[in-house]
């Protein structure tokens, strides 16, 4: 109990102070409207707050006035209108909340202002970006997304209605929680890919006009925007990829070992051309890495990594194939003779 009085003295205090989101306010009339007694608390904190000189209230509102004002406002055949107080004037306090009434005119303003704010400004939208490296985030339903750097994530703070989307630019790893009442969709352009609970990498910078999407479990269906009925099922292992120009859908077995190690920290490399190992250490670790020579493009590689740093990974390989590696202008240089 103590600790859900102390989250509301930080709500009042945010309010008193003006520093109040929208949410906050909200959530604070909310609980005032519970009970007496939250309003006869909230009165005993503004009094405290009133004598350390934190806050200077205006005399100018007729509380008796107010809540008649906003009663009749309030009825059922009258339009929705917020009576306005008049401006504060600086230095001249009042007892404005020593009554119920007084409280409930409080609440009404609060509960009324912040749904104003919500009909002009529609839903909260979150924009969720991985700027300074992999991101993971919760999403409201339950759902995990991993964002790869340099990703974004658009999504509504709470889902409603009957389906839940995310919009992605780039590429991410999905956990859906499972709602068969609420299918989970993700727009890429205009591809989408909607679930009911799974797990999936998708990738919308996967080439030109194209999104990619590896099913690790479960089941989704692809399509593109105004296509619904023309769906592809892709099932666990398969790797579709979704030409945006020709609104097309190719899908077959998942070729890459390597689709989650930017998530995951394991990477495999099975008799990889070196350029294949550059490309997946370059997205792993987020460091550019070039061939110095074509010649180095007839190299192959074996070996496992999981977890391990770059410059670890990095000896490994230069070892096996013989290489020389600088760094010029930040970017590593691999160089060499060559592979038979």
């Amino acid at each position: 109990m103590r600790e859900e009085t102390t989250y509301y003295e930080s709500l009042m205090a945010a309010y008193f102070s003006g520093e109040a989101s929208s949410e906050e306010i909200r959530q604070l009339s909310s609980w005032l409207a519970e009970n007496q007694e939250n309003l006869n608390f909230f009165e005993s904190f503004r009094k405290a707050w009133l004598l350390t000189g934190k806050d200077a209230l205006s005399s100018a509102i007729d509380l008796d006035a107010e809540w008649e004002a906003i009663s009749t406002k309030l009825s059922p055949d009258a339009p929705f209108v917020v009576v306005p107080a008049e401006k504060t004037r600086k230095g001249i306090l009042i007892n404005m909340f020593s009554s119920w009434k007084a409280a409930a005119v409080l609440v009404i303003l609060l509960v009324s202002a912040t749904a104003i704010f919500y009909l002009n400004s529609g839903p909260e939208t979150i924009i969720l970006t991985a700027d300074t490296g992999n991101l993971e985030q919760l999403l409201p339903d339950g759902t995990t997304i991993s964002l790869l750097k340099g990703s974004e994530a658009e999504y509504p703070a709470q889902f409603s209605g009957d389906i839940r989307e995310v919009k992605l630019e780039g590429e991410a790893y999905f956990i859906v929680k499972h709602d068969e009442s609420k299918p989970f969709i993700v727009k890429g352009d205009k591809a989408r890919i909607e679930v009911l609970g799974t797990s999936f990498n998708v990738n919308t910078r996967a080439g030109d006009n194209q999104v990619s999407v590896v099913l690790t479990s479960g089941k989704v269906s692809l399509y593109f925007k105004g296509h619904e009925s023309e769906n592809i099922i892709l099932h666990p292992g398969e790797k579709a990829e979704m030409n945006l120009s020709k609104k097309a859908i190719s899908v077959g077995l998942n070729p890459d070992p390597n689709y989650m190690a930017w998530k995951t920290g394991k990477i495999v490399f099975e008799n990889s051309s070196l350029n294949e190992v550059i490309a997946v250490l370059s997205k792993v670790y987020h460091k550019e890495i070039r061939l110095a020579g074509d010649q180095l493009s007839t190299c192959n590689l074996t070996a496992t990594f999981e977890k391990q740093s770059l410059n670890s990974a990095l000896k490994v390989i230069q070892a096996t194939l013989e290489l020389e590696i600088t760094e010029e202008n930040g970017i590593l240089i691999l160089k060499g003779p060559g592979c038979d």
